[in-house]
């Protein structure tokens, strides 16, 4: 992560701590607070790129399991990114042909994990994107899209740049976390991807 994407995400946690003084410490303020986050191991699947920070994959993210909720006609497929950060045996990937959507198994986010990343490829399509948001549970109860950004590709396997979550921003607690559920809906194209990996900070 460059220095300049860092000290905005630093920034807005000093922001946000500020605002939730008053509040007490394993209450979410905007959002749902995550209750259970399960084992989460760490690893460095982008240090071939010159990114060494530690990651967590996205329960079900290597695409080698089920887990996650597929729609029209997003599929798992045989067909791995071609640098298997995930395993030496790994071979399967998601698909997601034009006007499909993928919904992720749930991951815990909170001021100290502010991206995600993952590796993506443009089937087809030549103005194709492929749009990545986040479904949060506000302390309301409703459930919520919140932009994450936009892949774009060119046919080939890479890793997408790392892309803030603005949702792990909204518990505004340092240590408060919430549960998410990432969504892929590749737009006028067909997509795959693999290896979704969310970036935590607090681990450096």
């Amino acid at each position: 992560m460059n220095g300049f994407i860092r000290r905005a995400l630093v920034a807005a946690a000093a922001a946000g701590a500020s605002l939730a003084l008053a509040a007490p410490a394993n209450a979410g303020i905007l959002t749902t607070s995550a209750t259970n986050c399960g084992d989460e191991t760490l690893t460095k699947p982008f240090a071939p790129w010159g990114d060494r920070a530690d990651y967590k994959l996205v329960r079900g993210g290597n695409f080698e399991t089920a887990g996650w909720d597929l729609r029209r006609g997003a599929q798992i497929v045989a067909g791995n990114e071609p640098w298997k950060v995930g395993g030496a045996g790994h071979a399967k990937s998601l698909r997601l042909p034009a006007g499909s959507t993928a919904i992720s198994a749930q991951v815990c986010v909170g001021l100290a994990e502010p991206t995600v990343r993952f590796f993506a490829r443009k089937q087809r399509g030549l103005l194709s994107t492929l749009a990545v948001s986040a479904w949060v549970k506000t302390s309301l109860g409703l459930e919520v899209p919140v932009p994450v950004g936009v892949v774009l590709g060119d046919g080939s396997w890479r890793p997408t740049a790392p892309m803030i979550v603005a949702a792990s921003l909204l518990p505004l607690l340092p240590g408060d976390r919430t549960p998410i559920a990432f969504q892929f809906t590749p737009l006028l194209g067909d997509w795959q991807i693999d290896d979704v990996y969310v970036d935590p900070m607090r681990y450096r």
